[in-house]
């Protein structure tokens, strides 16, 4: 009789390891997921980004537009730029009218900032005689402020350009005060030949550097140094400062042409008091006449009758637009630039003035080529 082969033993169902450690390792996952979502929300607000960027910068715009209300700058343009380090920045520009105080604003926007929590610190005004009056830069958590206080009148919104075709507008950019330093000049060779430089004629280096340019084929004014108001910048010897006689108005002339050397203009530098005094403006556009030079109104005060005593004398006249950098800020220099651009495309030019500073210079080089609708010229293109 036939052995029974023995039934093999029935297989116990087996869990494969990977459903045995299936819950817990999801329970692990989900909680790493959940500590790094944490991490990452508290990396996000500690770093400013979100939702405190915004809170910052809405507390600053109400701050800020509280105190313009308060010392009766509420005309006052604004405008939100990003600067730099990435941050928003309120762009204050004021253009005060009647009994508006300096000090009160000064004394408000300390005020406001302390309560804050932030930091309010003055800039220096690079131009110095007489159209920027003041300069703050304010910071509140991780929102800027830069605030420019003029002297003249703000320029009127750019109308809309009219219909002209695909006919650009024409823009002439002049920088000023140069002399100072021969290395400038290498910078300035990167910049397109139809930006124009002032050189001042009392700088240690006015001759050289003035025959350094013209090699470079560039149009040079003489930066005549006049008398500002007395805000305590010094604008150097031999300025035209008020009440000189005809005799010396012309012998201060011709010797700082005989410094600069063949130039193609006059610009003031400097000059806010001297500019706006009639008698010696005739005295100097009678000294200017018959010498085939145009003459640039920097209109570094509204109350300026140089344009038009030289178009009296005969000189072909042009005045400043736009100031580029009041403040030595990039943001700022942008801006004006851009604003510069927009005027030259709806009036169908414009004139916008800097200096040889190395950061104006940087913008200018990345910027100029990246206008649109704007044909870059000599100022005397659009000298009348």
């Amino acid at each position: 009789m036939a052995k029974k082969r023995p039934r093999p033993p029935k297989a116990r169902p087996t869990r494969s390891k990977s459903s045995t450690a299936s819950p817990s390792a999801f329970r692990t996952l989900l909680a790493v997921l959940l500590l790094a979502g944490v991490g990452l929300a508290l990396w996000w607000v500690a770093s400013g980004r979100g939702v405190r960027q915004g809170d910052d910068a809405s507390r600053l715009e109400q701050a800020v537009r509280q105190v313009l209300a308060r010392v009766g700058a509420e005309a006052a343009t604004r405008s939100w730029e990003t600067g730099q380090d990435g941050l928003p920045t309120l762009a204050v520009q004021i253009s005060p009218e009647g009994k508006f105080s300096l000090q009160r604003l000064t004394l408000e926007l300390e005020a406001a900032f302390h309560n804050l929590g932030g930091e309010l610190k003055a800039l220096p005004v690079l131009e110095a005689g007489g159209y920027g009056r003041a300069a703050f830069q304010g910071l509140l958590g991780r929102a800027r402020l830069r605030l420019v206080v003029l002297r003249e009148a703000a320029p009127p919104p750019p109308a809309k350009p009219k219909p002209k075709g695909d006919k650009p507008g024409k823009l002439a950019v002049i920088l000023d005060d140069a002399g100072y330093s021969e290395a400038a000049v290498a910078s300035l060779a990167t910049l397109p030949p139809q930006v124009a430089v002032a050189v001042l004629p009392n700088a240690p280096a006015s001759a050289a550097v003035a025959e350094a340019l013209r090699a470079q084929g560039r149009e040079l004014l003489l930066h005549m140094p006049m008398e500002p108001e007395g805000n305590g910048a010094n604008p150097g010897d031999d300025a035209l400062v008020v009440g000189l006689d005809p005799g010396e108005v012309r012998a201060r002339l011709e010797r700082a042409l005989a410094v600069v050397g063949p130039v193609a203009g006059v610009n003031n530098h400097m000059g806010s008091r001297a500019t706006s005094d009639a008698e010696l403006m005739r005295h100097f556009m009678k000294a200017l006449a018959g010498r085939g030079l145009y003459f640039l109104d920097s209109r570094t005060t509204p109350a300026s009758v140089a344009a038009g005593l030289a178009r009296e004398a005969g000189i072909r006249t042009l005045r400043r637009d736009v100031f580029l950098d009041v403040v030595e800020d990039e943001g700022a220099v942008r801006s004006a630039l851009a604003t510069a651009a927009s005027l030259a495309r709806s009036k169908g030019q414009a004139v916008a003035i800097g200096h040889v500073h190395p950061l104006t210079l940087r913008v200018l080089h990345e910027e100029l080529s990246r206008l649109s609708g704007v044909t870059l010229v000599r100022p005397s293109a659009l000298a009348h």
